[in-house]
C-alpha cells in the first residue's frame, strides 16, 4: 500500500515539532532552575543595598553568595540522602545532617533580610511580607531540580557504559580473543634461512 504524499509531509511536519518541544523542554528545566535563585537574589540585593546600606558592589556579593550557598546546600544534602541509602556502613555514609544545617543556616540567614526587615520597616502589608518569604524560599525547588537531572544524567551514562561492557563481553565469549601476532626479527629470519636450506635455495632463486 503506497503512503499518500500528504501524509509524508504532515508526519515529517508532527515529528520534527514533537522533537522541538522536547528539545526545548529539555533546555528550558536546564536553565530555569538556574534563573529561579534571580529572585530571592534580588530581593537580598534590595534588602542590604537599601536596609542595611550596604554598598551596591558588596549587596551584589551578598546576594550571589547567600543564593550559591542555598542551591548547593539543597543539591549536596539529596546526594548525601542518595548515597547513604546505598551505603548503610558508618564509615562509608556521607554527611547527610551536616548539608541539612548549612541548608538550615541558609533559610535563616535569607528570612532574617528578606522577611524580618520587612517585618520591623512596617511598610509593606502582611500579605506582600508573605510573598516575600516564598520567594526567599525558591532556591528549594531549584536546588533540587538541579540534583535530581544531574544523578539522572549520571545514572544513564553509567547504565550506558554498563551496556556496553557487557555487548564487548558477550561479543568476546561469542567470538573468541582475536588472533595475537607477534614479529620477532631473529627467530623468523632464522625459520627463513632453514626453510630457504631445506628447499635447497628456492627462496633465493625465486627472488
Amino acid at each position: 500500500m503506497k503512503t499518500n504524499i500528504l501524509e509524508k509531509i504532515f508526519r515529517w511536519i508532527s515529528d520534527t515539532i514533537n522533537g522541538g518541544e522536547r528539545a526545548i523542554l529539555d533546555a528550558l528545566s536546564a536553565i530555569v532552575p538556574y534563573t529561579t535563585a534571580s529572585i530571592p537574589a534580588y530581593l537580598t540585593y534590595d534588602h542590604t543595598l537599601n536596609q542595611m546600606d550596604f554598598p551596591a558592589n558588596i549587596a551584589w556579593l551578598a546576594a550571589f553568595t547567600v543564593e550559591v550557598l542555598g542551591v548547593t546546600a539543597v543539591s549536596t544534602s539529596i546526594r548525601f540522602w542518595q548515597w547513604n541509602r546505598t551505603h548503610t556502613q558508618d564509615r562509608d555514609r556521607a554527611p547527610f545532617w551536616l548539608a541539612i544545617g548549612t541548608y538550615a543556616f541558609y533559610i535563616a540567614i535569607t528570612l532574617s533580610v528578606n522577611v524580618i526587615l520587612e517585618v520591623a520597616a512596617a511598610q509593606r502589608s502582611g500579605a506582600v511580607i508573605w510573598a516575600i518569604a516564598l520567594f526567599s524560599l525558591l532556591s528549594v525547588p531549584s536546588g533540587i531540580l538541579i540534583s535530581v537531572r544531574a544523578q539522572h544524567g549520571e545514572m544513564l551514562e553509567t547504565r550506558k557504559e554498563i551496556a556496553e561492557q557487557r555487548k564487548a563481553e558477550r561479543q568476546a565469549a561469542r567470538f573468541g580473543p582475536g588472533p595475537q601476532l607477534a614479529y620477532n626479527k631473529d627467530s623468523d629470519q632464522v625459520k627463513l634461512k632453514e626453510a630457504d636450506r631445506n628447499n635447497g635455495g628456492g627462496f633465493r632463486g625465486g627472488n
